[in-house]
C-alpha cells in the first residue's frame, strides 16, 4: 500500500447501531457508485436502509486512512445451505481516490479470514474489478459468467434466495450466473475503475462482465472445498 490503512471489524448489530458507523457506510455507498442516469442524482444507500442491511448482516469490516477517516467498507453475511454454510458479500466499496492501493484487497482478506469455515463465497456484482479482488484472494473453485455450473451449485443458490437480499424476488439465469437487477454504476459513462488491471491478460470472464446488460449483475461464487 502507498499510504497507512487501519482495518476494524464490528458485528453487524453493533454497527446497526452506531450513528457513525452507518453514516460511515452510507458516506462511502454514496460516494463510490457515481451518478444514476436516470435520476441524474447519487446512487445512495441512506442512513435508515443502511442501518436495516447491517442489522442483517453478520459483520462489518472497515478501512480508515491516516486522518482516521473511513474510506472502505465490506459487510457481509453467513447463510446456512445444506450442501455447506455461504459467506455472501452484501456489500463492498472503496472510495475512488483510495482504490488501486490494496484497500480493497485487505478488506476481502478480513472477510475471508473471518468467513474461513465456510464452504461457499458468494456476491453479486456488476464490476469486474470487485470480481477480480475476490478471485486472487479466495481460493477455490471460480464460477462467475458462461461458466457451466455444477448442479449442486445451482441447488445452493435456489436454496438461500430467501435468505440472501441480493438473490430476494430476483430472476435468476443459472446458466450464466446471473440476476435481473435496476442497479448497474457503470451506466454513469465513467468505466476507468473497470479496466483491467493487468489489460493484455485480463481473466477469461473479465468481457462477460465488462460487457454486462444495465439490466444484470453477475454472481461470483467459489467453492472452496476444492481449494488447492
Amino acid at each position: 500500500m502507498n499510504q497507512a490503512y487501519q482495518f476494524q471489524s464490528h458485528s453487524g448489530s453493533t454497527a446497526s447501531e452506531s450513528a457513525s458507523l452507518v453514516h460511515a457506510v452510507s458516506s462511502i455507498f454514496s460516494n463510490s457508485f457515481g451518478i444514476n442516469p436516470k435520476t441524474q442524482q447519487p446512487y445512495r444507500l441512506g442512513p435508515k436502509t443502511t442501518k436495516k442491511r447491517l442489522a442483517l448482516a453478520h459483520r462489518l469490516f472497515l478501512a480508515s486512512d491516516e486522518a482516521d477517516h473511513f474510506v472502505g467498507y465490506l459487510f457481509a453475511t453467513e447463510i446456512a445451505s445444506s450442501g455447506g454454510s455461504v459467506g455472501w458479500i452484501d456489500s463492498l466499496a472503496v472510495l475512488p481516490p483510495h482504490r488501486r492501493k490494496g484497500v480493497g484487497t485487505k478488506l476481502v482478506a478480513n472477510f475471508a479470514e473471518h468467513f474461513s469455515s465456510v464452504r461457499w463465497i458468494g456476491c453479486a456484482t456488476p464490476n469486474p474489478i470487485a470480481a477480480f479482488v475476490i478471485t486472487k484472494v479466495v481460493k477455490g473453485e471460480f464460477y462467475i459468467g458462461e461458466c457451466d455450473p455444477t448442479e449442486e451449485l445451482v441447488d445452493m443458490i435456489n436454496e438461500i434466495r430467501s435468505l440472501c437480499q441480493d438473490l430476494r424476488g430476483v430472476d435468476f439465469n443459472p446458466r450464466s450466473l446471473l440476476v435481473r437487477t435496476k442497479f448497474h454504476p457503470s451506466d454513469t459513462g465513467d468505466n476507468t475503475e473497470w479496466c483491467p488491471p493487468h489489460p493484455t491478460e485480463p481473466p477469461p470472464w473479465w468481457s462477460s462482465l465488462e460487457n454486462l446488460s444495465s439490466q444484470y449483475e453477475a454472481l461470483l461464487i467459489v467453492d472452496k472445498s476444492h481449494e488447492t
